[in-house]
């Protein structure tokens, strides 16, 4: 298969056209973040710790994740076994009345058969990747279009109910954005006590890529909000309105991202 690009704007090629506006000329490429104060050796002491501090309390951040969500306004299900995870996201489907869906290209869709669960419903399932058989424009157009973004979880925080997708080629911010409807699917292994883990497994991930950490960082928390007119709550003006978290309650024995 074809190596998969990103949807969005090269950075390069974005900054690139803002000093042509600008009529400026273009500058020596800089490092993409200053070094860590921290070692290799003492960061993969920090996470092998943080992981073996996690898996003791695996149990607890689960019912915490579940509890904690569903506060910031996630409808959360937790799924026993992989199939009552494809039928719950058919139901909720089926209810919403979704004739087009879109999802990310994360692993976890490899190993839970959603995609053809849906197809059978006779809906129209887009992988957003992009290769030499889908440009940018029509992924865009098919996300524009979707009524359901699906996609998996880098990580999950337990502190914060918080679902946090990493960029990555073949991945798009887009599919957790623009439809009405979000819904991702959570690994146990990808479930972190808090904050303060994930940012350590990005450290250590920033000297396993050689500086290079990404152009974002998503944390979705709940159904888009926000009170900028009159102070007022509004639910899904900036991104979905709805979002569901299908928490897979069972061994999935894969490996947190950046675990080697």
């Amino acid at each position: 298969m074809a190596e998969a690009a990103s949807l969005g704007t090269p950075k390069e090629e974005f900054l690139a056209s803002v000093r042509q506006a600008l009529g400026r000329a273009a500058v020596p490429p800089q490092p993409p973040y200053p070094a860590l104060a921290e070692g290799l050796d003492v960061l993969e002491s920090q996470t092998a710790a943080m992981r073996q501090r996690n898996a003791a309390q695996a149990r607890e951040l689960l019912h915490e994740l579940a509890a904690t969500a569903q506060l910031r306004g996630w409808q959360v299900y937790r799924a026993a076994r992989a199939d009552d995870a494809v039928e719950h996201v058919v139901a909720v489907a089926k209810s919403l009345g979704v004739r087009r869906a879109v999802r990310s290209d994360h692993d976890v869709f490899n190993a839970l058969p959603v995609h053809a669960a849906l197809q059978k419903l006779g809906l129209t399932v887009t992988p957003v990747v992009r290769d030499q058989q889908n440009s940018r424009e029509a992924l865009r157009q098919e996300i524009a279009q979707a009524e359901l973004g699906m996609t998996g979880a880098d990580y999950a925080v337990a502190e914060t109910g918080s679902v946090v997708v990493l960029p990555c080629r073949g991945l798009s911010r887009l599919v957790s954005l623009v439809p009405p409807v979000h819904l991702a699917v959570v690994r146990p292994q990808n479930v972190v006590a808090t904050l303060d883990d994930v940012l350590l497994l990005r450290r250590l991930e920033y000297y396993k890529h050689g500086g290079d950490m990404g152009s974002y960082l998503n944390f979705i928390t709940g159904p888009s909000r926000t009170a900028d007119i009159e102070q007022t709550l509004v639910v899904g003006v900036h991104g979905p309105r709805e979002v569901h978290l299908v928490l897979l309650d069972y061994d999935t024995s894969s490996p947190l991202v950046g675990e080697a």
